[in-house]
């Protein structure tokens, strides 16, 4: 037997030892009982241990279960929120107003006379920057330092507001990016003349009453039985037809009843662009809405003209001004 053919075998007879032994680690760690756990589930009658440890029961075993992990993902996110509301309205300490300004300048420039333009212009989208009445938390490398006395429900509810953050500011960065592609499309096929002024005289006003149509539209096919209050408010300020900086955190929402055009009365309801809306519980805080867990689903809705509205006959089938249940 040649020596190449030795080898051969005895490389095989290791590549087999390594496999069974690889198989045996795996079976042994996957029944190991004290093999440490991803624990995502509330601890039963937790203790703190540590500013960034909890001990508790979980199915009768003693587990620990820690902040770090929540405050490293905290972390991450309100990195990229912060970073998101630079880019959409600009940093303070730079002067910058990111693409709300380059918008806005665009916008300016095409109402001039230079570019063909009346010399005004109206302004209708709000400088919102969501995280203004948030209160700075320092999240850093050092978690035992940074959590010190810092609950860990308040970490939960403060991730899930910087999450809702994160999804208005891509909507509205998602907007300006089309909205000043398009402008800049416009701008490059006008003839610019150079003798007329560049001067331009601004005028601001609520974004909500340009928009009635796109409202409308927008509504019709959100008004269904057991729609989301919070999905509606989240929609609108990514829109910015409501500016989250008009809302405090204790602010509430559903508090009062409202009568349709016969003068019957639903509860836990607002009124919005004419829209009259009903839910199935209220008050319900601005904050406590941005939490997980606290939501009102939609059971009734009016609307005075529902010939105003493109699809009015899918989602209106009621009279005018008469609530609608389904």
């Amino acid at each position: 037997m040649t020596d190449e053919t030795n080898f051969s075998k005895i490389t095989k007879m290791k590549h087999k030892i390594s496999l069974t032994l690889i198989s045996l680690t795996l079976v042994c760690c996957s029944s190991n009982p004290n093999k440490p756990q991803d624990v995502q589930t509330q601890l039963e009658k937790p203790t703190n241990v540590s500013a960034t440890q909890q001990v508790g029961l979980k199915n009768g075993e003693m587990v620990v279960q820690t902040k770090a992990q929540i405050a490293e993902k905290l972390r991450d996110l309100q990195n990229q929120v912060y970073s998101l509301e630079d880019k959409v309205y600009g940093t303070r300490k730079l002067g910058s107003l990111g693409l709300y300004g380059e918008l806005k300048s665009c916008k300016r420039k095409l109402a001039s006379k230079q570019y063909g333009g009346p010399g005004t212009m109206t302004w209708t989208e709000p400088l919102d920057r969501v995280t203004d009445k948030e209160e700075q938390l320092k999240v850093g490398q050092d978690e035992s330092k940074d959590l010190v006395g810092v609950n860990e429900e308040y970490l939960k509810d403060r991730l899930k507001r910087f999450e809702e953050y994160k999804l208005i500011l891509q909507k509205r960065s998602d907007d300006f990016e089309d909205k000043i592609e398009s402008c800049n499309t416009e701008a490059m096929s006008k003839k610019i003349d150079a003798s007329q002024s560049s001067k331009v005289m601004v005028t601001e006003a609520p974004k909500a009453m340009s928009e009635k149509s796109g409202i409308n539209d927008f509504m019709c096919g959100y008004v269904r039985p057991g729609a989301s209050l919070e999905n509606f408010m989240i929609n609108a300020f990514a829109h910015g037809w409501l500016s989250l900086s008009d809302f405090q955190m204790t602010q509430t929402l559903l508090s009062n009843p409202l009568k349709d055009g016969k003068g019957n009365a639903m509860d836990h309801a607002f009124l919005f662009q004419g829209w009259k809306l009903a839910f199935d519980n209220g008050p319900i805080a601005m904050g406590d809405l941005l939490r997980a867990g606290s939501d009102a689903k939609l059971v009734a809705w009016a609307y005075d003209h529902k010939g105003d509205v493109t699809s009015g006959a899918a989602c209106l089938t009621a009279a005018d001004g008469v609530w609608n249940t389904k």
